[in-house]
Formats: C-alpha cells, structure tokens, sequence
C-alpha cells in the first residue's frame, strides 16, 4: 500500500483534482491518498514548499509527493540558465520520500543546501503538459509504487531551477525575517526559527513593532493574551508566528485586500 500526498492549485470546486485521484486508484493497488493542500492560489510555490517542509517529516519512507504547483514568469526567460522551466518535470528524494514537482525551484526551498540525487522525467507527447498531475505524475507514481528502476522513467540531472528566499539577517542589536507563509486564521508565519531568535537575543529584552501595536514577549498559546490583541509565538515547527487572538494578524497588518503574497518584513529590536 502506497502513501501519496497531492499538493496542487486545483481546487475542490471543479473535478480536476477527483479525475488526478480517480486515475490513481486505477492503476496503483490499494493507494493511500492524503491532501496536503489543494487549495494554493497564485502559482504560490512558496506555500506548497512550506507545506511540504513542514509536513514531510511526518510521513513513513517511500511516502510519494505529488505537486502540482507552477512558478509562472515572464515568458522571455524561462529557457535561460537556472531559470524556470515548466515544461520539465523533475523526480528527487527527501527525507527518504520521494518528490515529483515541475521545474520550479522547489527543491531548494525545502532546503537551500539541497543535494541529494536529482531526475528529469521523461515523457512522450507534448499534450501530457496540459494536465501534467494525470498524464505524466500518475504513470510515474505507479512505477515508484512498484520498485521499479527510477532509470526506466528518468534521467540524472544537475541542470534545474534553484530558488532561493531571503534568509533571516541578524545584526548586534536586531534581528530581520519576512513572511514564508499565511494560514488560513490570517497567522504570520515568518522565516525567524526558535534557535535564530535565542542566538540573537541573547537573554536580553526586546520589542517587534507592527502597525498599531508593540510586542515585548513570546507566547505560548495564542489564549496567553487577550481577545483581540496581537502576539507572536513559535509555532508547532519552530517557525516564528504574529498572530491575533480570535481575529487575523494578516487583515491587522494589511486592513485592505492585497491578496496572499504580499510582503512583510519584521525587525525585531533587542535592548541590554
């Protein structure tokens, strides 16, 4: 019995997503099919690259991630060195687990010291492209799902998209991050982890300043303030989050629709 996670931008209104899952029990015996997430929006690949960092770890060896989530850009360079492709698709190990994603700088997201065995898949006609998730990440899951040989179906390859986001910077008297992800409680997650933040602390006091409100603690649950008031805390996987009690930090920070990939920095200031 196989475990396969999907990760795709198709929603649950049309029947897409059902025809990929349909496909799958066709041809993979007794399949375990988990959503991770289904519902990104905006070709947002850094969304599906924290779902998948964050969840991964979780799941048993040989566990198959299907991502269906492109990196649209202009269309002027994606056949440039190190650029986007995603007409190509590509096959890589994590954590003893198996990603197929198109070539669209995922892999080092997950991690930016990503080194592990890299392949390119092939495929015969070009109209697999239009529904890559059902005409080429079906027939690929199958032949993983058997043990058969990663050559029969690709080839190794050094040559794809590597992307990487600005890392946390830490200064003697502050500490900057910026958004890696929003929940759908509106919850800040930022790229500041636990060890980051006590490195740069160093026991001293210290305050985050945001539109209308100054944090001076870390919470430990979001019901430590109240109702109503911002905080921040680490979250579950060690990430630095801003939060509001029973409301959304993301409409506190921005009271008007931006939409989901918007940009927010975050300096935290230490004091001796």
């Amino acid at each position: 019995m196989s475990i396969i996670t999907l990760t795709t931008d198709l929603g649950y209104r049309d029947p897409y997503l059902a025809i990929v899952k349909a496909c799958l029990y066709a041809r993979i015996a007794n399949p375990r099919l988990i959503d991770l997430s289904c519902d990104i929006k905006d070709n947002a690949i850094t969304d599906a690259a924290y779902i998948l960092k964050t969840t991964v770890p979780f799941f048993p060896e040989n566990t198959i991630h299907l991502v269906g989530v492109k990196f649209i850009v202009s269309k002027g360079i994606i056949h440039k060195k190190n650029e986007v492709d995603n007409t190509r698709y590509l096959l890589a190990s994590f954590h003893d687990q198996y990603i197929l994603t198109p070539d669209n700088g995922l892999l080092t997201l997950l991690d930016p010291n990503f080194a592990n065995p890299v392949y390119q898949l092939y495929y015969n006609d070009a109209g697999q492209h239009r529904f890559f998730l059902k005409d080429i990440f079906v027939d690929v899951a199958a032949h993983l799902a058997t043990n058969k040989p990663i050559s029969d179906i690709a080839i190794a390859t050094t040559d794809y998209y590597k992307a990487f986001q600005l890392e946390s910077f830490a200064s003697p008297n502050n500490l900057k991050g910026k958004n890696c992800y929003v929940d759908d409680f509106g919850n800040i997650v930022t790229n500041i982890t636990q060890h980051q933040f006590i490195e740069a602390q160093k026991g001293r006091t210290f305050s985050i300043v945001l539109p209308g409100v100054r944090i001076s603690k870390i919470s430990n649950t979001y019901d430590d303030v109240k109702f109503g008031d911002a905080l921040a805390l680490f979250n579950s996987f060690g990430f630095l989050e801003i939060a509001l009690n029973g409301g959304s930090a993301f409409k506190l920070m921005h009271p008007r629709e931006v939409g989901r990939n918007f940009d927010f920095n975050l300096t935290i200031d230490f004091y001796d």
